[in-house]
């Protein structure tokens, strides 16, 4: 038997049985899914019947409240308007409102007045059989803690079902209070009620007060005939109990129409499974058989004629079999790419040679570069030599000395990099020395601050006195300004980075959450030195690999990955550890921990400058221009001025208030970025010990002169010749510092 005639067999025989399954299960299907709707349909017309209902019992409802927050019903209620039932309830009003019956009581439950609608011009008093019931309803509004409180119920009285709402009559302009009474009214569901509800939900309906068959169903369909089926809908009180029935009459047919859209049903799935079948043999035979046909033929071919003399096989389609047709085809070509693949495979062998090459030029570059380095290395050490010899051959006082002075610390600082670069690559030990933590934060926040790290906020936080560690100063400052650029590039040049400098002593006491891999340091004082960004921070993944040499996340030419593992062996030369915490969303905190150095004698007497000469005043001088800072500040340090340059006023509040250092005299700007000098001079006066403030500038016309009386101890206007403003100065510090009279 061939392949096709199977294939039309097959596809004949599974379409039967899917036709008489879906057949069989379409029949099923059917007759619960109209089943079903049929419940869902009962339920959903007792649901409507019920909210009808509710809607005239909350219109009641509102009808009562209305009257029981009405002023004139508190008035009635205390005896002061009599004739409140007469003019608001007459037989029109009570008809068109559809009250039957009006019962009002005192704020003890005492029955003021009744009023009954007999007729449609009959009123009447309620009777005593009537009233008892309904006056326990009243006392049971009257016993609510809320003041607003309302009863809503249904009755059932002389066999006819009866709407009953109950609310406390207060002052209106009262949120809260005793009830002076209570209002209830009365609504009667007569035949005529029960007709509009029939016409509104557009089925026959009727009540019924017997006890219903069916306990604890909110509602039950009943067959009559082959036309109605009777829904009984529960109605109940207040309390729960069943009161009486609405039984509303369901159309049948929609059973019938569904008997009948389940033969038509059956009919369809029957004409569709022939002429499914048909169309599927058609289709199989069209787009398969007489594909795999013609690619039997042409394999026929290939077999005749050689792989490399055969033409290729027609590919149609994008399926499986023109993916066979291809893999064919492909097969053809190995033979006829073996060349280029070779072709290829020398070009990737000459590739690698390069790459070898590359590398071992790289390799000699680095020994070159330390060869360099230590040449360099030796010419700064003869360069600071004789820097140091013409110090020593000048005075002091000298304009050239501080120049060389500065000079040296630069030969210092290459020096430092030079050892740097030899450090890395033979591991030579530190240079250390005494120093404070504070000058090693401030000198690296003035040198980064000059463009490394761009816009952002660098601010210093000291929280310890005794800073003093031995260390490499050079190599201390690298690992600094190392992580305060990976902080600046973490926050992509804007936002705030924080130093803080702290203390702590191995082993803690405290639940302090410090590296797991600290426990291998000694025991004693450590000082700490934290660089913390408010950036993303880093996902663990890369967290756990920032130590590692040439690791990094930074594009090509922004970075060599040779930081952070140059800054920890830096850190682990001196004895102490760099510890890193970050968390998505927060930031990254890098955490240097060094041994302190304690020397008490030292601190308690340090040694005397080397310089003679009387007592260098501080001076903090702000302002934005920096040609102004330079010269001015140049001027003022001749005249033995000790001078600190902030930018603007925000720099020079953060000097004063985290610095921990004091200045004899503030010397600022008005017209400032950020914060300016009236500024600046209102933040220093809420100091505890505020140092005088003197105020320069060239535009004081637009300033008040009061307000500046008051901030400042001088003002002047710019320009000023620098022996009077350095007469002005020390006037200010003397003036400053002299006790007040009768102290």
């Amino acid at each position: 038997m061939k392949l096709q005639h199977k294939a039309w067999a097959l596809v004949l025989l599974a379409v039967a049985v899917c036709a008489g399954g879906a057949l069989v299960g379409a029949r099923y299907i059917v007759q619960d899914s109209f089943s079903r709707l049929e419940t869902e349909h009962a339920q959903r017309e007792g649901e409507r019947a019920k909210r009808v209902l509710n809607q005239q019992v909350q219109g009641l409802s509102a009808t009562t409240q209305d009257y029981a927050y009405w002023e004139d019903a508190v008035e009635f209620v205390l005896g002061q308007r009599p004739d409140f039932l007469v003019d608001n309830f007459g037989t029109d009003n009570m008809g068109s409102l559809g009250i039957t019956g009006v019962l009002v009581t005192d704020g003890q439950g005492r029955v003021l007045a009744t009023v009954k609608r007999e007729y449609e011009n009959t009123l009447s008093r309620l009777s005593d059989e009537r009233i008892a019931p309904l006056r326990e309803l009243a006392t049971r509004v009257l016993a609510e803690t809320d003041p607003k409180a309302v009863l809503q119920t249904l009755r059932v009285e002389e066999g006819m079902l009866e709407i009953v709402i109950a609310a406390a009559i207060r002052q209106p302009d009262l949120r809260d209070g005793a009830a002076q009474g209570v209002m209830l009214m009365v609504r009667r569901f007569d035949q005529a009620e029960l007709d509009r509800l029939a016409d509104v939900l557009m089925m026959p309906a009727r009540l019924s007060f017997d006890a219903p068959a069916h306990e604890g169903d909110p509602f039950h369909v009943e067959r009559v005939n082959t036309q109605l089926d009777d829904l009984h809908v529960v109605l109940q009180d207040r309390d729960g109990r069943q009161v009486a029935e609405l039984i509303l009459g369901l159309d049948r047919r929609l059973r019938e129409q569904g008997e009948a859209l389940n033969w038509q049903g059956m009919m369809v799935v029957a004409l569709t499974s022939v002429m499914a079948s048909v169309l599927l043999v058609l289709i199989l035979d069209r787009f398969l058989l007489k594909r795999l046909q013609r690619l039997c033929s042409d394999i026929d071919v290939i077999t005749q004629l050689g792989p490399t003399a055969a033409p290729p096989v027609q590919v149609q389609g994008n399926d499986e079999i023109s993916s066979l047709a291809r893999g064919v085809n492909q097969l053809l070509l190995r033979v006829q790419s073996d060349a280029t693949q070779q072709r290829q495979s020398f070009e990737r062998q000459e590739n690698i040679q390069a790459q070898l090459m590359q590398s071992q030029k790289s390799e000699a570059l680095g020994r070159l570069a330390g060869g360099i380095a230590h040449d360099i290395n030796n010419s700064l050490a003869a360069v600071t030599g004789w820097v140091r010899l013409t110090m020593e051959d000048l005075e002091e006082k000298h304009p050239g000395h501080e120049s060389l002075g500065q000079a040296l610390k630069a030969t210092k600082y290459a020096d430092g990099l030079i050892r740097q670069l030899l450090a890395f690559g033979r591991k030579t030990a530190p240079k250390l020395q005494r120093m404070h933590l504070r000058t090693l934060v401030e000198d690296t926040r003035r040198l980064v601050s000059a463009g490394l790290t761009r816009e952002c906020e660098i601010v210093a936080i000291h929280r310890v006195d005794q800073d003093l560690v031995e260390g490499d100063p050079t190599q201390l400052q690298q690992v600094l300004v190392n992580l305060l650029i990976n902080a600046a590039d973490a926050l992509q040049g804007k936002g705030r980075i924080e130093i803080t400098i702290d203390d702590l002593v191995l082993p803690v006491a405290d639940c302090r959450d410090l590296p797991a891999d600290m426990a291998r340091l000694a025991s004693g004082r450590f000082l700490s030195i934290e660089v913390r960004d408010f950036g993303p921070g880093m996902p663990p993944e890369v967290a756990d690999r920032v130590f590692e040499p040439f690791f990094t996340t930074k594009s090509v030419g922004r970075g060599t990955g040779l930081g952070l593992s140059v800054a920890q062996g830096i850190t682990a030369h001196h004895g102490g550890h760099i510890g890193l915490t970050s968390v998505l969303g927060e930031g990254t905190r890098f955490c240097l921990y060094l041994p302190a150095f304690e020397d008490d004698a030292t601190e308690r007497a340090p040694a005397p400058p080397s310089t003679a000469g009387p007592h260098r005043r501080e001076l903090l001088f702000v302002d934005d221009d920096q040609l102004v800072r330079q010269s001015w500040s140049a001027l003022l340090e001749r005249r033995g001025w000790s001078v600190t340059r902030a930018r603007d006023g925000e720099e020079a509040w953060s000097y004063l208030v985290q610095s921990g250092q004091r200045w004899d005299v503030v010397l600022t700007d008005l017209s400032m970025p950020r914060l300016d000098g009236v500024g600046l001079g209102q933040r220093i006066r809420s100091m505890d010990q505020p140092p005088p403030v003197v105020l320069l500038s060239g535009d004081l016309d637009m300033a008040d002169s009061e307000q500046l009386k008051v901030l400042f101890a001088a003002v002047l206007s710019k320009p000023v010749e620098a022996s009077d403003l350095d007469a002005l100065l020390n006037q200010v510090v003397s003036q400053a510092a002299r006790p007040p009279a009768g102290a």
